[in-house]
Order: structure tokens, then sequence, then C-alpha cells
């Protein structure tokens, strides 16, 4: 089962950038649209926009047949911040990284921006993230940098063609677990 999270929820509007677009916003819409694209018949479930990431990792009933995507987009202080990464698990499997490097792909190549490569959890300034610990393949998307106005650009220009791709990707997925 796909398992389709847009990133903070629960009143949290996580990162503002170019225009005021807040991050829990951008990451609905772009959840949405990967929904829509989804073929008919496939299995998935979403989070609640409502809900904190506490209340979304409680209600995920992922196991080791699942896919998991968490979306969200990066922010910086410095607006020349730019690119597209994807984090896994410090304990990352095949299944991740394979999950993790289709979907860095997709991005990349709709939106035409660089990669910043795949990380590991513990390479972030969190250190630990609570998706992570959900079973299955599991990554996380920063899909761009909200605080850049040419990142923006480029991923509005690309959205419908990043939510379709991303589609496919978690539908392969999922067929390989």
């Amino acid at each position: 089962m796909i398992f389709l999270f847009a990133g903070h929820g629960g009143g949290d509007p996580g990162a503002v950038g170019v225009a005021g677009r807040t991050e829990s916003a951008e990451t609905i819409k772009l959840r949405n649209a990967i929904i829509a694209a989804l073929p008919l018949g496939a299995k998935y479930q979403i989070d609640d926009d409502r809900d904190t990431l506490a209340q979304v990792l409680a209600k995920a009933q992922t196991g080791s047949g699942s896919v998991v995507l968490d979306l969200h987009f990066n922010a910086s202080a410095s607006a020349a911040a730019s690119g597209v990464e994807v984090l896994v698990g410090d304990d990352a499997q095949a299944n991740d990284l394979a999950l993790a490097k289709d979907v860095l792909d997709v991005v990349v190549a709709a939106t035409g921006l660089r990669s910043r490569g795949i990380k590991r959890e513990g390479e972030t300034p969190r250190k630990r993230l609570g998706v992570m610990r959900e079973s299955g393949a599991v990554c996380l998307l920063e899909v761009c940098f909200i605080s850049n106005a040419g990142d923006m650009v480029a991923y509005d220009s690309a959205m419908a063609t990043i939510a379709k791709r991303l589609a496919d990707v978690l539908v392969k997925h999922d067929a390989v677990i």
C-alpha cells in the first residue's frame, strides 16, 4: 500500500517562502495532484491535514510491503540555496534507496534543478525524522527551496509532470514489494 504524507499539518505552516507561500499548502497541493494521478484501484492512505506529525504516524498502518513518501519543501535564510534532495533513514535498506533514487530523478528531470542527492537523516539538522520509523520503503522528498524564487518557478511549471511521474514511481515500488 502507498502512504503519501503532506508535511506540516495540524496548523503548522512549515516554511514560509516566496510570496508568502507556505510549505503546508504546497505539500497538500502536490499530494492531492499525485493522488489524482494514481491509477484506478491503487491502494493508498493519505494524512489528515489537521493532524500533527505524531497523529499522522500513529494512524499510519505501514508494513513491510508499504511505500511511504513524505512531501516537504526546503527553506534557507539564503535566497541562493537551491535544488532537490531526498532523505532516507540512517538504517536505509536497498528498497528505501531505490525509491529515493527514483523520486529524486523524477523531480530533478522535471524541474531541471540541481540534485542535492540522497542524504541520511543523521545528516539533517534534526538528526532523526519520525517518518523514518515507518515500515517498508520510506523516503522524504524536499521538492525544492520554497525560499528561492527560481526554484518555485521551476516547480510551478513542472508540478503536473512531477505529480504524474511520482504517482508512477509509487505504483512501481508498491508492485515490487
